[in-house]
């Protein structure tokens, strides 16, 4: 146990596999709830966590039914070596401007039915810094994929092939709106892209000169997508076409891997302090049986079964904080005094990137810049003159990603007497 929390103080993934869940108990965590729901039963969990240089914790959690752990432990294995080398998935959703958004976590959650059908379902999620008093913003964006245990389409049999697949992002009281989502309307055409975040003004919202708004692309051929967002729900379903009663395979999006991007913002009240966020996907799969019928055989008949599974994450989102402890330091000249930085991202061991700025050359600091909680000793330089003022600015980096600094930095005063 104190091996593994060292571990991922220096940013080393931490994995586990089983039959039931274990990490959140070694490390001491609440890590995201990740659940799996199917009419077989779950046979084995795969874990994993890591802790990266900027305090984000990123969190692996996938399921297999009997018959299913080899590709289960194939996707566990995929994530741990793209984070040991810490290199961005293919499986991941272009992240937006760190200078418009501040990211809180990745959680990723997977599982592998008995067909060996695979789906994967990724959640990024956002706080906006924003210079705005009458809100706040979230970006939540996900990727879902789906990898059927396709075996062929030829002689009398054919799958098994994904034919449907459904996404979902619903938010808690007392988030007020749903005010951008992407995709935003039905989509026929083989490639496809949204862009959310364009209503968010730079100056207004964000820092001036800031873009806030993402964009994502991909190619979905023989897919189409339907929007289904309503109130607070963003939600999509994704028809494929699949195979003839003549045999003729169906596409490369149903028989094999398909990935697609969504992505949603919630603006909640000023000064929320945390809010639920469930975010979903699921598939069904189908396998196909054809065969002779009518009077004469003339006829070609279907007998086809049907499988599925839904992955779920549930998240309490929580803005990241920074406060500074005291505010103001009385020091005489070689002298020396301190302050302590505490600066988080909920539901990191490490917390949340911080500079100290307007910084004084009579007056020495052992760190301007940081992560997570600091002790800061301030040295005040022999023969500095009496009724020196400094005024430290002390803020998050990139500026305004917490609430306590987003009308400006943190003044901590330092008067030499």
């Amino acid at each position: 146990m104190c091996q593994a929390r060292l571990a991922l103080q220096a940013h080393v993934v931490v994995a586990a596999a089983g039959p039931t869940s274990s990490l959140s108990g070694i490390l001491g965590l609440q890590l995201p709830q990740a659940s799996v729901s199917v009419s077989s039963r779950v046979a084995s969990v795969f874990q994993g966590v890591r802790l990266d240089h900027a305090g984000v914790m990123h969190v692996y959690q996938g399921y297999a039914a009997a018959g299913g752990e080899a590709r289960a432990a194939a996707g566990l294995n995929q994530w741990i070596s793209e984070q040991a080398n810490a290199r961005t998935s293919t499986l991941a959703a272009s992240a937006p401007s760190n200078q418009a958004w501040t990211q809180l976590a990745s959680t990723v959650t997977s599982f592998t039915d008995s067909w060996n059908d695979y789906i994967f379902y990724g959640m990024d999620d956002y706080r906006l810094n924003d210079i705005n008093s009458g809100g706040e913003w979230y970006l939540f964006a996900t990727r879902t994929l789906t990898s059927p245990g396709y075996l062929g389409c030829g002689g009398s049999n054919c799958g098994p092939y994904i034919f449907q697949r459904n996404i979902t992002m619903t938010a808690g009281s007392p988030v007020s709106s749903l005010i951008d989502h992407g995709p935003s309307s039905t989509i026929t055409t083989s490639s496809t892209s949204y862009t959310v975040g364009v209503s968010l003004s730079a100056g207004t919202d964000v820092g001036v000169g800031v873009n806030a708004s993402t964009t994502q692309t991909w190619d979905q051929p023989s897919v189409t997508t339907y929007d289904q967002s309503s109130g607070l729900r963003a939600a999509w379903q994704e028809a494929f076409s699949g195979p003839t009663l003549n045999i003729a395979p169906p596409p490369a999006t149903a028989s094999g891997s398909f990935q697609s991007d969504q992505a949603a913002i919630f603006q909640a009240p000023e000064g929320t302090t945390s809010f639920s966020l469930f975010g979903a996907g699921s598939y069904a799969a189908e396998k196909d049986t054809f065969y002779s019928c009518g009077l004469f055989g003339w006829a070609t008949c279907e007998s086809s079964a049907v499988q599925g599974a839904t992955v779920s994450i549930s998240l309490n989102v929580r803005p990241p904080a920074i406060s500074v402890s005291p505010t103001s330091l009385v020091l005489s000249s070689g002298t020396s005094g301190s302050f302590g930085i505490q600066a988080t991202i909920p539901g990191s061991t490490q917390g949340l990137t911080w500079d100290i700025t307007n910084d004084q050359s009579w007056l020495a600091l052992t760190s301007l810049v940081g992560n997570g909680s600091a002790n800061v000793v301030a040295t005040v330089l022999p023969k500095t003159k009496k009724g020196s003022v400094a005024y430290l600015n002390i803020n998050t980096s990139p500026a305004y990603a917490a609430p306590s600094v987003e009308r400006g930095p943190i003044v901590l005063k330092v008067t030499v007497h």
